[in-house]
C-alpha cells in the first residue's frame, strides 16, 4: 500500500495532474527537516515497544505461543514503516521535493532489516539450538 501510494503521488506530480501545495522557501525547509525527523521518531518509538515486547516474551516455555505473540509484534514494526512511508508520500505532495525519494527509499531499505523472516525471527526471540533450527529452517530439519 505505501509503495502504491508514494508512486502514485510520484506519478501525478510528474504528469502534472497536481502540483506541489508547497513552494515558499522556509515552509518548503521545515517540511523537508521534520517529516523525516518524525518519521525516525516513529520508528524509534515502534522498535522500542517491540524490543520491549519481544524481552517479555522470550520466558515463554511454548515456541508455538512465542511465534503466534511474535507476529503481532512484527506487524507493529511494519505498520511503523507504513505510516513513515505514508508521512514521506504526503511531503512529496506538499513539496514536490525529490529529497521525499530518497527518505521513501530509505524507509524501503528498513523495511528489509525488519521484515520478519526466519532469522529474524530466531534473533528477535533469541532462539538456540533445537528451537533455531526449526525456525530458520522452516520446520525441513525435523522430517
Amino acid at each position: 500500500m505505501p509503495i502504491a501510494v508514494f508512486l502514485s503521488v510520484y506519478y501525478l506530480l510528474i504528469t502534472n495532474v497536481i502540483t506541489e501545495m508547497v513552494i515558499e522557501g522556509d515552509m518548503l525547509n521545515a517540511i523537508l527537516v521534520v517529516f523525516p525527523i518524525v518519521a525516525i521518531f516513529i520508528l524509534t518509538i515502534v522498535h522500542l515497544l517491540a524490543r520491549k515486547r519481544f524481552v517479555k516474551l522470550i520466558p515463554e516455555p511454548s515456541l508455538g505461543i512465542r511465534l503466534e505473540k511474535y507476529f503481532s509484534i512484527a506487524f507493529l514494526r511494519i505498520i511503523g514503516v507504513v505510516i513513515s512511508s505514508i508521512l514521506m508520500a504526503l511531503g512529496l505532495f506538499l513539496t514536490g521535493s525529490e529529497y521525499f525519494t530518497i527518505y521513501f527509499l530509505v524507509l524501503l531499505i528498513w523495511l528489509f532489516f525488519v521484515w520478519p523472516t526466519p532469522t529474524r525471527v530466531s534473533t528477535d526471540l533469541k532462539l538456540r539450538g533445537d528451537e533455531h533450527k526449526m525456525v530458520v529452517s522452516k520446520g525441513e530439519a525435523f522430517k
